[in-house]
């Protein structure tokens, strides 16, 4: 595939070299631009098909698709280009191919460089702007493009005022004011050029058509919007009048905008009704509240998402999107969870979110003030799950979806209840048809038997009408004489039976057709314990290879019986998933779904286990329970391998702690547990941390297992001690230690031993803390540890630091730097790099402190530990203002607070105050 550029910014392009690739015509000018817009990303036929010929699209619309794709294909001069997969037509491009992916590249690294090379940070500002030959997708008048468009070019005015900004601060008021003209005259509401226009003028000694700037946008403000100027325009507007100097004000971090919604439903039909009523919400004055209601499969989720879509430019803050899981074989997600996990959509780091469900409420509507977001909670069981999640501001929307009338929340917090009936016989055959393609006569007899069977639940209509699709044309009556036979079933569904039932009935269809390897995987997705899984998993599970389960996979997927995610993970609707775990318990015996899960929970101990080891080589050894079957396992190559795999395994890692616990299975529960420790340290996920290690400790009593119980109690300790849980936390190491030493295991001892010296330090009860440090050091020597000895040498250091005994500390931090040169740990260098320069720093020495700080913000930024590179940055700014070094001083607190952001209050507040004077 050789390499082209793609141009959207403006009229749309191809360029190949020297020459031009022309595409002709509107519909496959639209159909590149549709590609484009989601490339390298499948984009359904039905979409495409609405987008080009809308309701005039007819019966054999996919086949004219086909049809325009081969056009398009010869057009760019490679078959290659455009792939045909299940989930539809995707255009594949090399990175830089495309002019708004190079656009919005060159942006990003720009803004890595604004404090530090604000020369280089306008060179790749200007290249970039110079990518733009007019509106994005020019000529192109579609929705879906249109939405794409107004992106780019909010982005484009936002990084104009961010290269102005960086230009002013470079004192290049006059080279700019030509440009800052032009564009404020295009974006006469824009407040931000205008203010950046004035202080261009101002500095340039124009301060006379700095003010008229000032009445005119004021007048434009008033007349368009009834506004006054903004605080930023007034106080430049004051400092102009008075001669006084213009303080460039600090750009405010950007807050991060939630794009959580699932991909919007193929061909979705009818729900007028509804429709107009959700609209209305967002025309009210105060807090909207909807809740959708009906029963299972009756499509509240496909509207919920489909309306979302609809309005998503309407919340210009992003918009939130959680299953709730209040329906299906998993228990429905506590509050907590579920506001933990928004807070971290808006950007609040893991590290500063509480615990405490009250503040994690508070927590949440502080983030959610003055933002105009949309939160759809999907699946919801009870009101008590729903009201915690609820802003406090009128400017957010709550879309609810449950299978539960929500009284409470209708009677007390005002929502508006809408009722999903199922879908009228007209819709349903509408639904049928569009997705069933040409399969369908207008008299087919299949139609209404389908219809009916389905009991008008779009659900089990989509999953019949592919089932249609996949059918032999030889094969369709058939298909219609396996549905007559299921009629007394339907029946019953019409005398106010369960139209669950109608449901697994057509699940029992797809799954029937499945060739036995396949219907064993699916039956097993039942099993897993994890809420998503990659072919590994189930490989394990099923004691199959992974070639063969990925086969399996595909064939699933071809029956609409799993979904992949966007991470490429295999994921079943609740509904499945509770016909799944069905069919296991009928089908496996009791030894075989026991067996399953020890394969799955023996797959999850050794896959952690390498990536322990590839994240931290020289951590505690944590003995893992032999395989009892051949696994493949995924190969985790280095640390960045580590947290990508356990980025996506960490929930279905807890959920195999659970699993385990419940299983009985002591040793993987308390193997997997320790293992998780270091992970759970870097994302501060203190929930799972304390919940697993507690349940497996549970476990392991009760299976006098001392070595379990001896791990897990170090593990919480370490937990409570992040926690500021401090008695806790003292109480767990000691014990561990009493058991470590029952047991004989001096290197688990000289762990802990250290780790209790930690919380000593913290408490200020350093005689306890030394004598924990010596007591680790000496073990760690005798287990033949270097870097464990380092670390407890590195800790004596800081308390004699602490006590102000240099040359002590002094000593022994050589001692240990020595020994992590020698063992090449550069993990455990940061910290002694650390102290060194605290020393330094304690002992009058600010010139040496700094050299030590800058190397420990090396190994820390290598490592991507953003709290430990923003607490080097606030260290190097006290060194240099010890030094008298002020304005170097300055730029490093202002990196610093914004490295912290919300991990450390009382660090942030120290900062600002230092920043203030």
């Amino acid at each position: 595939m050789t390499p082209v550029e793609f141009e959207v910014l403006g009229t749309m392009r191809i360029r190949n070299g020297s020459s031009h690739a022309t595409v002709d015509g509107r519909i496959q000018r639209t159909l590149l631009g549709l590609l484009l817009a989601r490339a390298n990303t499948p984009v359904p036929v039905d979409v495409l098909v609405e987008a080009i010929w809308g309701e005039s699209s007819g019966a054999r619309a996919s086949q004219r698709l086909q049809v325009h794709v081969h056009r398009l294909r010869k057009a760019l001069g490679s078959a290659s280009r455009i792939d045909h997969e299940p989930q539809g037509y995707q255009l594949r491009l090399w990175p830089g191919e495309l002019d708004a992916e190079r656009f919005e590249t060159l942006l990003d690294e720009a803004a890595e460089l604004a404090g530090q090379a604000p020369e280089e940070c306008a060179r790749l500002s200007r290249k970039a702007l110079e990518l733009w030959h007019g509106r994005p997708y020019e000529g192109l008048d579609i929705p879906l493009l249109a939405d794409e468009a107004e992106r780019l070019t909010n982005r484009r005015l936002t990084a104009c005022e961010d290269l102005y900004r960086v230009e002013l601060s470079r004192g290049r008021h006059t080279a700019i004011i030509g440009e800052l003209i032009e564009l404020a005259k295009e974006n006469p509401l824009r407040e931000q050029l205008h203010a950046q226009l004035m202080t261009a003028l101002y500095g340039s000694g124009r301060q006379a058509e700095a003010l008229r700037v000032y009445r005119d946008v004021r007048r434009h403000l008033i007349d368009e919007l009834g506004l006054e100027p903004g605080p930023e325009l007034r106080a430049i507007e004051q400092q102009v009048l008075t001669g006084e100097p213009i303080e460039l004000a600090e750009p405010e971090p950007r807050p991060v905008r939630p794009a959580q919604l699932p991909h919007n439903v193929r061909s979705f039909i009818g729900r007028d009704t509804a429709l107009v009523e959700l609209d209305e919400l967002v025309e009210t004055d105060g807090a909207g509240i909807a809740v959708l209601t009906g029963t299972a499969g009756v499509g509240k989720t496909a509207l919920a998402v489909h309306w979302a879509h609809r309005v998503r430019e309407r919340f210009p803050d992003g918009q939130l999107y959680v299953d709730l899981r209040g329906y299906g074989p998993e228990q429905p997600v506590p509050p907590t969870e579920v506001l933990a996990g928004f807070l971290r959509g808006l950007g609040v780091d893991t590290g500063s979110i509480p615990q405490d469900a009250a503040e994690l409420a508070g927590r949440l509507r502080t983030a959610l003030a003055g933002r105009r977001i949309l939160l759809v909670l999907d699946n919801a069981r009870t009101v008590e799950q729903v009201r915690p999640l609820l802003p406090g501001v009128a400017a957010c929307v709550v879309l609810v979806t449950s299978r539960d009338a929500m009284t409470g929340l209708v009677a007390r917090d005002g929502a508006r209840r809408i009722e999903l009936a199922r879908l009228s016989t007209v819709e349903s055959e509408r639904l049928v048809r569009r997705l069933a393609e040409d399969r369908l006569t207008e008299d087919s007899s299949i139609l209404g038997v389908v219809v009916q069977r389905c009991a008008r639940l779009p659900l089990a209509l989509r999953i019949a009408a592919e089932l249609i699709n996949i059918q032999p044309a030889n094969q369709l009556a058939e298909l219609v004489a396996e549905l007559a036979d299921e009629q007394t079933s339907l029946d019953m569904l019409d005398v106010d039976g369960d139209p669950q039932t109608a449901v697994r009935a057509v699940f029992s269809w797809s799954y029937h057709q499945l060739a036995p390897a396949a219907a064993r995987i699916f039956r097993l997705c039942g099993l897993h314990p994890g809420q998503d899984f990659d072919v590994f998993d189930l490989a394990a599970l099923a004691g199959s290879t992974v070639r063969a389960t990925r086969q399996a996979l595909r064939s699933l997927q071809a029956a609409n019986l799993l979904d992949r995610t966007a991470q490429g993970r295999y994921q079943p609707h609740d509904l499945l998933r509770a016909y799944a775990a069905e069919l296991v318990a009928e089908t496996d015996s009791a030894e075989e779904r026991t067996a399953a899960i020890t394969r799955l929970l023996e797959y999850y101990l050794h896959s952690l286990a390498a990536a322990r080891l590839a994240f931290n080589p020289h951590s505690l050894a944590v003995p893992c329970t032999p395989a009892t079957t051949r696994l493949e396992l995924p190969t985790i190559a280095d640390r960045t391998g580590a947290l990508n795999w356990y980025a996506a395994e960490r929930d279905s890692l807890v959920a195999a702690v659970r699993a385990a616990v419940q299983h009985g299975q002591h040793a993987p529960a308390w193997q997997l547990c320790t293992m998780l420790v270091g992970f759970f340290y870097l994302d501060n996920y203190w929930d799972g941390w304390v919940s697993t290690h507690r349940a497996a400790l549970e476990l392991a009593e009760r299976a006098d297992d001392r070595a379990g119980q001896a791990y897990l109690l170090g593990g919480l300790g370490n937990a409570y001690d992040e926690l500021r849980e401090y008695e806790e936390s003292v109480a767990c190491h000691e014990r561990a230690a009493e058991l470590f030493d029952e047991i004989g295991h001096e290197h688990g001892a000289a762990w802990n031993a250290n780790n209790l010296g930690v919380v000593y330090d913290t408490l200020g009860r350093y005689a306890e803390a030394i004598r924990c440090y010596r007591r680790a050091l000496g073990l760690f020597q005798e287990a033949n540890d270097p870097s464990g000895a380092s670390i407890s040498l590195n800790n004596l250091g800081d308390v004699y630091r602490i006590l102000r005994s240099f040359d002590e500390s002094a000593k022994h931090l050589r001692q240990a730097l020595e020994l992590q040169r020698a063992e090449g740990t550069g993990d455990a260098q940061r910290f002694t790099c650390r102290t060194l320069g605290d020393l330094h720093l304690d002992s009058g020495r600010p010139t040496q402190a700094i050299n030590w700080y800058q190397r420990a913000l090396e190994i820390s930024l290598e490592l991507g530990e953003r709290f430990r590179s923003a607490s080097m940055l606030a260290r190097l700014g006290d060194a240099h203002a010890a030094v008298g070094d002020n304005a170097t001083a300055r730029d490093y607190w202002w990196q610093a607070l914004n490295g912290f952001g919300d991990l450390d209050g009382a660090r942030t507040a120290e900062l600002r105050e230092k920043l203030d004077t």
